[in-house]
């Protein structure tokens, strides 16, 4: 299997290495935003090197690094497979898990991902002696007393001109029970409860791993934004680490959107 998906990769990279010799158009600043705003599919794999061959091949669009840290990156698909995330949806999931920001390279028709990270969608804050780290695509927040506390994961943007609503809670439910699953194989949204993240509506879960861990995990889909907070303690840390915990997942705010998003094109608004 190893060896057929690095010749499918070799063949795309052959297939991408030509196309790059003809000459590519510059898009105008309008059908940039006519093309963020169109659907694809939201599948990511590989490493970002091997994404932007992938990309070229298929689709005839280039995306690019001068990063070394950004191309060596491993790719992970957040979004569900029923739903086809925007171009500008897709390039900000790839920007979070790269640590990067993306921008439009005119010259070159080129689609351009460099450091530094995009700033984080969310505030939260921080307890006493933890510590943060964006580790590309999640955040990390250690305890000064053990070697875990809580992640927060940002699993993509998402949109929709109508039914807004109805295609959150769809992520939002269908986020949950991929988390979940790692614990518990049957379970469903009828095990999890409606509980306050700040001031917003979010999918709870709790329950002990196989190991003997406390596994708690909220979801929610606040402005477009989804969001899973994951916490794992151990029975022996559960009373000295859970407070904070506690009160960092009531200090959680979504930060206003500093770019709005792209409007769906007619055909796709339709989540499925």
């Amino acid at each position: 299997m190893k060896t057929r998906i690095a010749l499918v990769l070799g063949l795309l990279l052959l297939l991408a290495t030509s196309a790059q010799a003809k000459e590519r158009k510059a898009l105008s600043p309008e059908e940039q935003k006519a093309f963020l705003a169109k659907r694809t599919h939201g599948g990511l794999f590989g490493t970002f090197d091997s994404y932007c061959s992938f990309l070229y091949a298929t689709q005839d669009v280039a995306i690019h690094t001068e990063s070394k840290e950004v191309n060596q990156t491993a790719l992970h698909t957040f979004f569900p497979e029923f739903y086809k995330p925007t171009w500008r949806e897709l390039f900000d999931c790839i920007a979070r898990q790269t640590n990067s920001s993306w921008k439009y390279d005119s010259k070159r028709d080129f689609w351009v991902f460099n450091p530094p990270a995009m700033p984080l969608p969310f505030e939260v804050k921080l307890a006493e002696g933890w510590r943060k780290e964006d580790r590309g695509g999640y955040v990390f927040f250690g305890p000064p007393t053990a070697p875990v506390g809580m992640d927060i994961y940002m699993a993509g943007t998402y949109s929709a001109s109508e039914n807004q609503q109805v295609l959150f809670d769809k992520v939002r439910d269908s986020m949950a029970l991929r988390f979940a699953r790692a614990l518990k194989k049957d379970v469903t949204t009828k095990d999890m409860s409606i509980v306050k993240v700040g001031k917003y509506d979010a999918l709870h879960l709790k329950g002990i791993s196989e190991k003997g861990v406390i596994w708690r995990q909220w979801v929610l889909v606040e402005s477009g934004h989804a969001f899973i907070i994951v916490s794992a303690i151990k029975p022996e840390d559960e009373k000295e680490i859970f407070p904070d915990v506690e009160a960092m997942v009531k200090s959680f705010t979504v930060k206003k959107s500093e770019r709005p998003a792209a409007k769906p094109a007619a055909a796709n608004e339709k989540a499925s």
